[in-house]
């Protein structure tokens, strides 16, 4: 070869400090040898283990004789790497669980006070597993070990149902209150949990199938285990509860200053929502990985004496055959170049530089061939003379110039033999479709000088850059996808499962809320302190917030019983999760011992993802659910709805826009040349239209205007109306322009609409009453009227409060007429020192002017005040018996049991409909009666009697006791009704005006019938009646119907019985109404079933 050529080669060498040296590599300086060594396996811990103890073995050997003993003999490579991280895990792991196994028996033992607790804690774990196992055996015959490692780990959540069982038992000591306040949780957890492990086959992987599949498996069968054996061992024989402990007083803790708490999770909410965007995922595994101070430093030492340091980037051309890849190769080959000058690459293997493709070649022999050709003799000539001057001779030169008049021909890569096999055969690819030339590159560990290299080739796709920073992105970026599809699939399936269990999707929302909210705060301190994803806390992470559904599952359990049946046993709940983050910060935040990167990084997430999820979810989802169901003078009458709610959120976006429109028309009006009084008409004008918008904008909530008297306020009066509402000051300004209202000081110098209500002339309520006649008289000459609400304040209840006599005097003063108007169900819509709208019905009354002079209503002031608040009360009693019948009452009846369990919620709204809201019942009963209903069940007929007639007093009774304390818990009942728990053939009744045994009878046998409808009769005021609805079993064809009916109800939980269902005859009740001379009239409504109603009514 030629020292072109030499140099050529020296471009493939390993590293410039290294050369060969009786066969072997070794630094130039002579004092270190380098050897290759290439595994069989990489990543087979257990082979490897063998191979590197005999290596140590040889080493050790070594250094013990006398001549190596100075010597020094290190290696490194990937299969140590590996090999130290699996030892180094395997330690902490004994280390760590060892710690946490101790750790969680000495818990659990000194929370349950009993040995034994510990083992069956575990217990539906094992099952859970087990079973897993067993169903991979016998369908799919193998499955991944990660996915058996990693699932064995995430299975662990099956541990909480264990704990909540125990930790529920423990407080009440009864089976049956454990399964009435457990299962419809536990099974809730599992199955979106399950769910959300099955999401898994939403990826193309294998190994992910596998964990979903084995991990879905395991919580099932682990809490089926749970709900059907658990509660068989943990019976004991104490009767009494056990003693508080730390974790009882800690989740029976309330904080003081609750109005705090909210703005402060808002405030950290925007917060970490700003520094979550500084996290990013982490794909150098290097970070995770684990590596001795030897290893450290055997690293250091190989990156010292070679180039190896150096950043390694591939550059592939690649072509249709081997030719074309050279071809495309030479236009890499010149960037390459160019970036080497440039001194950004620093060594680079290039095969174009010692083999050029055919065409180039070809080109290079036709220069070579003109330069011979023209100088080719001349050479020769030159050559003889000037080599006989120092003693050659002539035939010494044969050689060369045989050489010289050689003909060359073009070389393809299969004629380049040593060539090809020594040098180029480890950068070409060759296949039957394709070929590709590769070059190596090097370049310093700087991303500047990284990223222009990625730059220079990034847009030309004939050049293939391969890296292991960009594999690595692109893996990154493929598993990010991943995980984003796979947390979307989960969400989606979540809340889909939460969705069909709540029934309702306000409660869906409200329990996921404190999930979105901490992955917010967990991400969000991630960011703030530096931390970023990697995949093994991005798992682990996943884990974390499936127990953060779990936890909100179980704390919103707590929250519906409580407001189910008045229960305030929210902290049992609070103390079963507090078990689990206790026994999951032992299980995985004691990793944080460890030393190797990965799991420390596992317990640092476990540890920030649980203490944000477990405080998020106690503080934000009770708050969010009590107000939904409730506001500071107690339950509402209607809770929330998320319809309501995105109306309210709409209504209140229109009117501040149309606030601030008006304030800045006024603004405008203000500077506009014009007539003031015409400015002022069209103002308001504006103002009454924007209103109107407002009020009838939510289509939902009907209204009605009654004007009887045709009034068009023509005339000015003063209006007076009772107060309700914000609402009412609206329903006031649609009703006609021409209209002011006394305002208060925090209205009329509001930043948001008290520019548009100075501008309208509104009146101010402070100024005194003579500035404010002086006022009034004025816009009256105008043709205005003035209004005021005499109550001064808006009434929560709709009742009437005392009337102040500022109108009646101001009437007095400017001798115009009192002109009333009644608003009704504006205070159902939109509570006092609330902002929050809900459906109803409007009606809004105009009635007939009252002359003041005519002293119809006394003579003085005070007289007038008070007649005309009387007056006011018979008109507004008109109008409230006239729209408060059933049809008004049947939304409140049927909101109080949502949020209560689907069931109970569909029955509610079929039942009442069923029953035609209860109409003909309440059309009978006299408004004054005192009523004993006998089976009351959930108290809807009552409920439906006392609201549509306060003068009703009514005693419920019914056998069922949970039906009982769901309807003392409504917030619709009131002092009027009392419910009782009790078996009316064991009781004695009270006297009444009406008993109601309304599908009661059959429950008893005939013999019990007679007697308590005798009962009954014996306690049955003068005058008052008794109401039976029973089945009439003579009528055959139709109680076929009644029957079907009875079972589902008595099959499925809805009804309790005590007897074999044995349905009472005509005959029956008609012989007991005819011993005891009782008129009896038989009332047949219905077509499907038997049911007649006996209307049994004793003489006055």
């Amino acid at each position: 070869f030629t020292v072109l050529a030499i140099d050529k080669f020296k471009m493939f060498q390993l590293s410039g400090n290294f050369e060969l040296y009786n066969g072997q590599f070794i630094t130039k300086d002579h004092r270190n040898i380098l050897l290759i060594v290439t595994p069989v396996y990489t990543n087979n811990s257990a082979v490897n283990e063998v191979l590197f103890s005999d290596i140590d073995r040889l080493i050790n050997q070594l250094k013990q004789q006398e001549q190596f003993r100075n010597i020094e003999v290190d290696y490194f490579g990937n299969a140590v790497v590996a090999l130290g991280n699996a030892r180094r895990i395997k330690k902490d792991i004994v280390t760590t669980v060892s710690i946490a196994a101790v750790l969680l028996i000495i818990a659990i033992t000194a929370f349950f006070r009993k040995k034994r607790t510990v083992l069956i804690i575990f217990m539906p774990l094992v099952f859970g597993v087990l079973v897993s196992l067993a169903f991979f055996y016998f369908l799919r015959s193998n499955i991944s070990a990660i996915s058996l490692g990693i699932g064995s780990v995430l299975v662990g959540i099956s541990v909480d149902y264990a704990l909540h069982i125990f930790s529920h038992y423990r407080k009440n000591l009864d089976i049956k209150a454990l399964y009435k306040d457990i299962t419809t949780p536990i099974l809730m957890s599992s199955f979106t949990t399950a769910a959300a492990f099955m999401s898994l086959f939403f990826l193309n992987s294998r190994a992910l199938n596998d964990l979903g599949l084995f991990a879905a498996i395991s919580i099932l069968s682990a809490a089926l285990f749970s709900l059907i054996v658990l509660p068989h061992l943990i019976r004991t024989k104490s009767t009494r509860p056990p003693k508080q402990n730390l974790l009882d007083k800690l989740a029976a803790y309330h904080l003081k200053k609750k109005n705090l708490i909210w703005p402060f999770i808002l405030l950290l909410t925007i917060v970490f929502y700003f520094f979550s965007g500084n996290v990013s995922f982490d794909a150098d595994m290097m970070k995770n990985n684990y590596m001795s101070e030897r290893l450290k430093k055997a690293e250091q030492e190989l990156n010292r004496i070679t180039s190896l340091s150096k950043k390694t980037i591939y550059l592939v051309s690649p072509g249709s055959t081997m030719d074309a890849a050279l071809t495309a190769n030479e236009s890499t080959k010149h960037r390459i170049d160019s970036l080497a000058n440039d001194g950004v690459i620093k060594e680079s293997v290039v095969i174009n530089h010692l083999f050029k493709p055919l065409a180039e070649q070809k080109k290079a022999i036709e220069r070579w061939n003109r330069f011979r050709d023209k100088y080719g003799t001349q050479i020769k000539e030159n050559l003889e003379q000037e080599g006989s001057k120092i003693g050659f001779k002539k035939s010494a030169f044969q050689n060369f110039e045989q050489f010289l008049d050689k003909d060359f021909e073009p070389v393809t890569m299969d004629q380049a033999g040593l060539l090809f096999a020594m040098l180029l055969d480890k950068y070409v690819i060759e296949t039957d479709t394709m070929a590709a030339v590769i070059n190596v590159v090097k370049v310093d560990s700087d991303p500047q000088a990284i990223n222009k290299v990625y730059k220079t080739f990034d847009t030309d796709s004939s050049v293939w850059v391969v890296d292991k920073r960009l594999v690595t992105s692109e893996l990154v970026r493929l598993l990010n996808d991943n995980l984003n599809k796979l947390v979307w699939v989960s969400l989606l399936v979540v809340f889909v499962i939460l969705l069909i269990a709540y029934g309702r999707i306000e409660l869906t929302i409200i329990t996921m809320i404190p999930v979105l909210v901490s992955w917010i705060w967990t991400v969000g301190i991630m960011g703030l302190f530096g931390i970023s994803f990697n995949i093994f806390n991005v798992i682990i992470l996943t884990f974390i917030f499936g127990l953060g559904i779990d936890y909100s599952i179980f704390i919103m359990r707590g929250l519906i019983q409580g407001y189910k049946y008045g229960l305030k046993d929210l902290s049992s709940y609070k103390v079963s999760v507090l078990l689990s983050v206790l026994t999951t910060v032992l299980g995985i935040g004691v990793l944080i011992f460890a030393k190797h990167p990965a799991l420390r990084s596992i317990a640092l997430m476990s540890i920030i993802g649980i203490a944000t999820v477990v405080f998020v979810t106690f503080n934000l989802l009770p708050g969010i659910f009590r107000w939904v169901v409730s506001y500071k003078n107690g339950l509402r009458n209607r809770p929330v709805t998320f319809l309501d709610l995105i109306f309210s959120i709409i209504s209140l976006f229109i009117f501040m826009s149309e606030a601030l429109l008006m304030s800045f028309l006024a603004l405008i009006f203000e500077i506009l040349p014009g007539n003031p009084k015409k400015k002022k008409w069209i103002f308001h004008v504006i103002f009454s239209k924007l209103t109107w918008f407002l009020i009838y904008f939510n289509f939902l909530t009907p209204k009605k205007i009654l004007n009887p008297e045709n009034e068009d306020f023509s005339k000015p009066a003063v209006i007076i109306a009772n107060h309700q509402s914000h609402v009412d000051l609206m329903l006031m300004m649609l009703t006609s322009p021409k209209i002011l209202i006394v305002s208060n000081a925090r209205n009329y110098y509001n930043p948001v609409h008290g520019k548009a209500i100075r501008y309208a002339d509104f009146l101010p309520q402070d100024i005194g009453y003579g500035k404010l006649a002086e006022m009034a008289a004025e816009k009256v000459k105008e043709g205005y009227s003035i209004m005021i609400f005499p109550e001064g304040h808006r009434s929560d209840t709709g009742v009437i409060r005392r009337f102040h006599k500022g109108a009646f005097q101001l009437a007095n003063d400017l001798g115009i007429d009192i002109l009333p108007i009644i608003i009704h169900g504006q205070y159902q819509c939109l509570k006092k020192s609330e902002f929050f709208l809900k459906r109803g019905f409007l009606e809004t009354k105009i009635l007939q002017r009252i002359d003041l002079s005519k002293k119809e209503f006394g003579e003085t002031v005070k007289e007038q005040t008070k007649s005309i608040r009387e007056y006011f009360i018979k008109e507004y009693d008109i109008v409230k018996k006239d729209l408060e019948t059933p049809d008004y009452f049947y939304d409140y009846i049927i909101k109080n049991f949502v949020y209560k369990g689907p069931v109970l919620e569909w029955y509610t709204k079929i039942k009442v409909q069923l029953e035609d809201k209860y109409k003909f019942f309440n059309s009978i009963i006299p408004c004054d009666a005192v009523i004993t209903d006998l089976g009351c069940g959930y108290g809807y007929l009552d409920f439906m009697l006392s609201l549509t007639e306060p003068g009703r007093r009514i005693t419920a009774v019914d056998y069922d006791e949970d039906k009982i304390e769901i309807a003392r818990n409504c917030a619709i009942k009131n002092e009027r009704i009392q419910f009782m728990a009790g078996d009316i053939n064991e009781m004695d009744f009270k006297p009444s005006d009406v008993f109601i045994l309304n599908d009661v009878l059959h429950y008893m046998p005939e013999a019990l019938q007679t007697e308590t409808i005798e009962k009954c009769i014996a306690r049955l005021n003068n005058g008052g009646m008794i109401i039976i609805r029973d089945a009439d079993k003579s009528l055959q064809k139709r109680h076929l119907g009644t029957r079907i009916t009875e079972f589902f109800s008595t099959n499925f939980g809805f009804n309790k019985t005590r007897f074999r269902l044995e349905f009472a005859s005509r005959t029956l009740i008609t012989g007991i109404a005819a011993r005891h001379k009782l008129t009896l009239d038989i009332v047949d409504q219905t077509k499907r079933t038997s049911n007649l109603i006996y209307l049994l009514k004793k003489q006055g």
